[in-house]
């Protein structure tokens, strides 16, 4: 892991710049005081691992978070489709040497979509023992699963995560906190998954904090992040990826414009920590 900004947080953004060449879009990020990405499928087949892996290397830029869709939620059918997607995601982090990939248990929404607290006995076992599995397999090549705290999932809480985190008893299964989890504060979500906190896809909002509302510019947003990281990184002593997600602002707004925004203010965020 890099040094990270001020040696405890990293700093990446979630690639949505569609009409954007790889090496001309991670230069630009870089100049706004990114050090990496995150890739989705569709920006994967857009322009292919090799093509990624060029810019990559010839920016000096990283891939912190590959990010596949996996579910635990059918049986063997979709359990199985998943084993397939690990062996491909792995493949594209040996590429690019990333080291993380993120974990759904199902459709984060969307049909099929199951919650911690409608998940049957069943669903609960499956995703336990294939998270095992998965981490079991991802270790040897020194990656590790990080759950996406996400509403509609079996991680939409700290206790939910926490039971699917102590079921599968792995170091290399960490969690992706995406505050304000579901009916939770930020200080007891923190208590609880910060000891396993290695991502955070970070938002801000302009109005009501969290679920669905409308997200902004990060200095622009109700929400004040600086307390949340202090007791990450100098109180519990993790080092974190932020990741700026959905720079679009869900259509709203130039995701570069977010991105020169936002890199702006986490600079000078994370010189404060």
């Amino acid at each position: 892991m890099s040094d990270g900004v001020n040696g405890k947080i990293d700093l990446a953004f979630c690639w949505v710049f569609k009409e954007t060449e790889p090496k001309q879009g991670l230069q630009k990020l870089k100049s706004c005081g990114f050090e990496g990405i995150e890739l989705w499928p569709d920006a994967i087949k857009q322009y292919g691992i090799a093509t990624w892996k060029q810019a990559l290397t010839e920016t000096g830029m990283r891939c912190f978070q590959l990010c596949p869709y996996f579910n635990f939620m059918g049986g063997e059918t979709t359990i199985g489709a998943s084993r397939v997607m690990l062996d491909e995601y792995l493949t594209y982090a040996r590429e690019l040497d990333c080291k993380r990939l993120r974990v759904f248990t199902g459709p984060p929404w969307g049909e099929g979509v199951v919650s911690g607290r409608d998940a049957t006995k069943r669903q609960w076992k499956d995703s336990i023992e294939s998270l095992t599995e998965f981490c079991d397999k991802a270790a040897n090549d020194e990656v590790e699963l990080c759950l996406e705290c996400h509403e509609g999932s079996l991680m939409e809480d700290g206790p939910l995560a926490l039971r699917l985190i102590h079921g599968v008893n792995r170091k290399n299964l960490t969690a992706n906190l995406q505050v304000p989890l579901l009916n939770e504060t930020w200080e007891e979500s923190v208590r609880l998954l910060g000891p396993y906190t290695t991502h955070i896809h970070i938002h801000n909002w302009p109005g009501e904090i969290g679920g669905s509302n409308p997200i902004t510019y990060l200095e622009a947003g109700r929400f004040d992040w600086r307390p949340v990281l202090d007791k990450l990184c100098n109180e519990q002593g993790q080092h974190l990826c932020l990741s700026v997600e959905h720079g679009d602002h869900y259509g709203v707004d130039d995701p570069w414009e977010t991105a020169r925004r936002d890199g702006a203010f986490l600079q000078q965020l994370c010189r404060q920590i």
